[in-house]
């Protein structure tokens, strides 16, 4: 990668600041972008190259592996563990790049009219490799209160990876009393998104001629049904709102229907996907209870038809929304800190940070990057996005010495 010149230029704030990345951050971007992880492959080799780097500025870290051994969540603290400190959580996994039409190599950073492309610049390796470059500030300040290093594999495939991490880190000897998830908010301050649960259905019917309709059971209609309860169910939600979200209500959406081969054959298989988008303070098992009994009963007439007949439920995802209240006084200091006074603002996507706030630990969502440009080709961050997020990191580091001038907590 051509990082080219770099200024030294302060720009009045934190002496020390930069106008532009440093080399260190561009190096460290760069690297990470250049390790293809991912979700459908092991995570391990970002997991080791993350280790390596912290070992060489004298920190420990701790790995938390999957069930097969072949991914890895990685925990690191630097500072006084007794003491209640600030996580700083990202995922490690990207989306695949397959059937995308990239301008440049997806896993190599490039550097193009103030832009660094790549896959996972935006989403979310520009802020981790922001948080890495910030590591000796917080070796050096993270005197008082201590910064855990949270890093998570499979969030793009439901925030699997995630669980064993967050209770990893409530169960540290003092817990975390902020949780900063750096996912890219254009290093806007979120404070909510919603939850979401997924489910696939395989609905298995009998197969038979079009003639004799009667004595088969045709799977696709009864993914029609279930189709036709859903929407019905999303209407009924749609009297609960909440407007600071878009749109201001639970969702129910299907995504996916796929069923039959031939227009003279009973089709004996359908597969069908659907989400729910919950905003917070809806009942989501009770939603699911609705659509468990919708499942139940559709699958009772299926097999009225043919004993045989079953529907399947596979879940896809899930993970709880994030509400944590616009008055915290962290959300307004990380904003000051961020550069901004702007209100807290919600967000249309999801995050690991609903878990966090799940397990009891106060959780906003803030790092640079769109999440606009994520999961397309020729994603991109710009230079002046990490230059921000790596001064706020700078500033976080300071918060968390013996005499900050805007303490989080």
């Amino acid at each position: 990668m051509n990082v080219g010149a770099v200024g030294h230029a302060e720009n009045g704030l934190v002496a020390g600041e930069r106008l532009e990345p440093t080399p260190e951050l561009l190096r460290l971007a760069a690297d990470l972008i250049a390790i293809p992880s991912i979700s459908a492959v092991s995570n391990l080799p970002v997991i080791d190259y993350i280790a390596a780097y912290l070992a060489k500025h004298g920190v420990d870290s701790r790995r938390i592996p999957n069930a097969a051994g072949d991914k890895a969540s990685l925990l690191a603290t630097i500072g006084p563990a007794e003491a209640p400190g600030l996580a700083l959580s990202a995922h490690t996994d990207v989306v695949p790049v397959e059937g995308q039409d990239w301008s440049t190599p997806p896993f190599a950073a490039t550097i193009r009219d103030g832009r660094l492309y790549g896959r996972g610049s935006s989403d979310m390796k520009g802020f981790l490799a922001t948080v890495l470059a910030t590591v000796p500030h917080f070796v050096r300040h993270a005197t008082t209160r201590p910064v855990h290093l949270c890093f998570s594999y499979d969030e793009e495939v439901g925030c699997a990876g995630a669980p064993d991490l967050v209770a990893a880190t409530a169960a540290l000897a003092v817990p975390p009393a902020l949780c900063l998830v750096g996912e890219p908010s254009s290093l806007k301050v979120a404070r909510a998104h919603k939850g979401k649960f997924a489910n696939r259905l395989v609905v298995t019917g009998k197969g038979g001629h079009s003639a004799l309709p009667h004595r088969a059971a045709n799977a696709v209609a009864a993914a029609a049904r279930i189709v036709v309860g859903l929407e019905a169910i999303g209407a009924s939600l749609k009297t609960i709102t909440d407007d600071a979200f878009e749109p201001p209500y639970t969702t129910v959406h299907v995504g996916a229907l796929h069923g039959g081969t031939a227009l003279n054959l009973v089709p004996d298989r359908a597969v069908l996907d659907y989400e729910v988008r919950t905003i917070p303070g809806a009942d989501a098992v009770a939603i699911k209870a609705r659509i468990d009994a919708l499942v139940a009963e559709v699958r009772a007439n299926l097999k009225a038809q043919a004993p045989e007949a079953d529907i399947a439920v596979e879940p896809i995802s899930a993970y709880p929304g994030l509400d944590t209240p616009a008055d915290l006084p962290a959300a307004a200091r990380l904003a000051r800190l961020a550069g901004s006074n702007e209100a807290p603002i919600t967000l249309a996507y999801g995050t690991e940070a609903g878990l966090y706030d799940e397990a009891g630990i106060p959780t906003l969502v803030c790092g640079p990057g769109d999440i606009a440009r994520a999961h397309k080709a020729d994603e991109w961050i710009g230079l002046d996005e990490l230059t921000r997020a790596e001064q706020l990191m700078r500033r976080l580091a300071l918060a968390l010495g013996d005499t900050p001038s805007d303490p989080l907590f």
